[in-house]
């Protein structure tokens, strides 16, 4: 029998305990307290030390006026305690919802770029909500991988959260304009298959929590080494 065709299940159940989780959480701001509970959530983050989860960045929702951070989770415990501790007990956080992300794939480049394209102003970035049928989960994340160049769209991540209430895949696009990121989504996204629905939703106002090092060690430890637009 070849060993390495059926692993040891204990071995592989270890080494799915020490993959790390993607988490996107959105604070829901009370009306009036927007600017004390972004610049208290903003000093808790930056504060914060513990080996178990690693916040990466802080931005607006335009649509909601909601503040959402994005961190990497090497320990749930912790994480139940940081949610409990850095965020929950900001005054003005009304509530909380957060997408848990397992794996995905990234364009390793643009990821590392982000942050200087961001910064200029002269880029607007948006996360897509999309819907997938059941049982087309696979060829629809193919699909999106798949597509094209687009000369003034530029995608950052494709992840999956099937188990989300909400969506099922999360596309962050860059782009100059936010015309040519309506277009896209439109002709390219909603037209592949198993696509059921998508939402827009433009993120603003980043404000940087990680090291370039921590990007890295991101795209190593969570992203499959292959980037979205290939070679």
């Amino acid at each position: 029998m070849n060993k390495a065709a059926y692993p040891n299940p204990e071995v592989n159940a270890g080494a799915q305990q020490a993959q790390p989780i993607l988490a996107i959480i959105d604070a829901d701001i009370m009306c009036g307290k927007d600017e004390v509970a972004r610049e208290q959530m903003l000093y808790n983050l930056r504060q914060y030390r513990g080996n178990g989860v690693k916040p990466l960045w802080t931005n607006w929702l335009r649509q909601r006026a909601d503040l959402r951070f994005t961190c990497l989770i090497h320990d749930v415990a912790a994480f139940n305690k940081f949610m409990l501790d850095v965020v929950r007990s900001v005054d003005g956080v009304r509530e909380t919802n957060t997408v848990l992300s397992f794996g995905g794939r990234a364009d390793v480049d643009t990821l590392l770029e982000l942050e200087m394209e961001i910064s200029t102003n002269n880029m607007v970035a948006v996360n897509v909500m999309i819907d997938v049928q059941p049982g087309m989960d696979r060829q629809c994340f193919q699909s999106l991988l798949d597509l094209p160049r687009h000369p003034e769209v530029k995608r950052v991540w494709l992840l999956n959260c099937y188990h989300s209430q909400d969506s099922d895949l999360m596309l962050m696009l860059l782009g100059k304009k936010l015309t040519s990121i309506t277009g896209y989504v439109m002709s390219w996204v909603r037209t592949a298959p198993g696509v059921i629905d998508t939402e827009v939703q433009t993120v603003m106002d980043w404000r940087w929590l990680a090291s370039s090092q921590d990007l890295v060690d991101l795209a190593e430890l969570f992203f499959t080494r292959t980037t979205l637009d290939g070679e």
